[in-house]
């Protein structure tokens, strides 16, 4: 994405699982509750409290959603893909959607 002067830092979070003050941070970004990013069934959720979400996101980084994009005071979870021309209009996204 250097042609189009974006710095991409991608981050395979299975190789490198995010430390708890990282997912905190990066949860608080993005407004969201630790169940909002958490891929499971609604069922196994709502028979969880935020806390325990969280702790099992921390304990099992492959639960994460993802694809996430962190900007400087922002992040957001891009599913469906195309969020991210939602979020990042000015860039061309046609090469990656």
């Amino acid at each position: 994405m250097a042609s189009q002067d974006i710095y991409v830092d991608w981050i395979n979070y299975l190789e490198t699982p995010l430390r708890a003050e990282e997912l905190l941070k990066l949860i608080e970004k993005m407004q969201v509750k630790p169940s909002q990013v958490i891929r499971m069934s609604e069922e196994e959720r709502l028979s969880l409290s935020e806390e325990e979400v969280f702790d099992l996101l921390v304990a099992q980084p492959e639960l994460l959603n993802r694809p996430i994009v962190e900007q400087d005071d922002s992040a957001f979870l891009c599913r469906p893909l195309e969020v991210i021309k939602e979020k990042m209009p000015a860039y061309d996204w046609s090469e990656y959607l």
